[in-house]
């Protein structure tokens, strides 16, 4: 496919989402010193929530507000528009059907669930996990197909090849989630270990900020910030 011109705005739309991308799974642990079972159970903790609910809640903006390319119609079946769309509205969802409080590896957590005086929008509901497990999935899945698809464009560079890879890791800690959670759910004898989910999440997240933060020319503009620095001198 042909190079197409890029508004400026998405280059920093692609940076703050990587930015982002990167910083949640560290940011969540850190602003509680512990580990959970689950980034999305750090919605139930004071500082973390707010740490969650404001990252989810800007990756559905910025994706909301993202163009991208024009269709290739020749090639493509979706446009940029569209796929970062139905992500950020995913990601939307996410933040407003958080997830049950169940099952979160903290006993402030647990005492909150046997409280029943759930923060915000926090619940016991199946149904609604149900939910959020989805569009969860399907937000992650989007980030995963720009990487593997909508990033590499073009000729095979290194670059793209990096991107592909990225995409794979995030369709591959997808998968293992669902075989996980599929396991879990009908042998009863399995159990999934309290930090299982955290670190496929984490899998999942990390490739997916890296490819967007990078091809948001984040790199170009460090060493141009570098140059800079070094002419001064």
């Amino acid at each position: 496919m042909p190079s197409q011109p890029i508004q400026q705005s998405d280059y920093r739309i692609r940076k703050l989402i990587g930015t982002l991308g990167l910083a949640l799974p560290v940011l969540l642990p850190l602003s509680e010193g512990m580990l959970l079972s689950s980034m999305s159970h750090y919605y139930y903790q004071p500082l973390s929530s707010l740490i969650f609910v404001i990252i989810l809640a800007s990756f559905g903006l910025f994706l909301l507000s993202y163009k991208g390319y024009k269709i290739d119609s020749k090639t493509e079946k979706i446009s940029d528009d569209l796929l970062t769309n139905i992500g950020g509205i995913s990601a939307l969802i996410v933040v407003f059907v958080p997830t049950y409080c169940l099952e979160s590896s903290s006993p402030v957590i647990d005492e909150i669930c046997a409280s029943g005086e759930y923060p915000l929008l926090g619940h016991i509901d199946g149904l609604k996990n149900t939910i959020h497990l989805i569009f969860a999935g399907i937000f992650i899945f989007t980030m995963g197909w720009m990487s593997k698809y909508k990033f590499t464009r073009g000729e095979q560079t290194s670059k793209n090849r990096f991107y592909k890879w990225c995409g794979n890791l995030v369709w591959i800690a997808i998968g293992l989630l669902v075989v996980l959670v599929i396991i879990d759910f009908f042998n009863e004898d399995f159990q999934i270990t309290p930090y299982d989910v955290f670190f496929l999440e984490t899998l999942a997240v990390v490739p997916f900020g890296i490819s967007w933060f990078i091809k948001g020319e984040a790199m170009e503009n460090i060493k141009s910030l570098f140059s800079k620095t070094d002419t001064s001198q």
